[in-house]
C-alpha cells in the first residue's frame, strides 16, 4: 500500500487566504504544464452517487465543501480529512487546470496552466471538474 502525506506533488503549506479561510500555497516554483495534484485510489476517498444521495443532509453539506462529482466515474471524490486539498480555493483567475487522461489517472488531475511562483496560492475553477457545479452553477463561480 502506498503512503502519502498529501496528493499535491510539490511542497505546499496551508495558511490564511485572502480568497476564503485557508488556502494552499506552493513552497517551490512550479513550471507550466507540470502535474500538481493527482487522484490516488489508495489514498483519496470515493463514494457512489447513490450512497452520497442517501447521506444525512448535514453530512452531505459538509462533504459538498470538499467533494466533487467526477465526470469520468460518476462518483464523489474527496481527500482525507487532514489533507491540504481540503483547502484548495476556487478562483476565477485559477492557476491549476483540469486534465482528463485516463492513461495517467482514472480521475481528472490538475496541471499548472502557467508558471507558478513560490508563495502563490494554488487555485482552480470548480466548474471545470465538478459535475454538480457544471449543472447547477452557483453565483460565485
Amino acid at each position: 500500500m502506498l503512503c502519502f502525506e498529501h496528493m499535491y506533488l510539490f511542497p505546499i503549506e496551508v495558511k490564511a487566504s485572502i480568497i476564503e479561510g485557508k488556502g494552499v500555497f506552493t513552497l517551490s516554483k512550479i513550471p507550466k504544464g507540470e502535474i500538481v495534484w493527482k487522484f490516488v485510489e489508495e489514498y483519496d476517498h470515493t463514494l457512489s452517487k447513490d450512497l452520497f444521495d442517501a447521506l444525512d443532509d448535514r453530512v452531505k453539506t459538509k462533504l459538498k465543501r470538499v467533494a466533487y462529482l467526477s465526470a469520468t466515474t460518476n462518483r464523489y471524490i474527496y481527500p482525507p480529512e487532514n489533507d491540504p486539498a481540503n483547502f484548495t480555493n476556487h478562483n476565477k483567475n485559477f492557476n491549476l487546470s483540469v486534465v482528463v487522461d485516463t492513461t495517467i489517472s482514472e480521475e481528472p488531475f490538475f496541471i499548472a496552466n502557467r508558471d507558478i511562483e513560490i508563495g502563490e496560492e494554488l487555485t482552480n475553477n470548480y466548474s471545470e471538474f465538478d459535475e454538480t457545479i457544471k449543472t447547477n452553477k452557483p453565483k460565485w463561480v
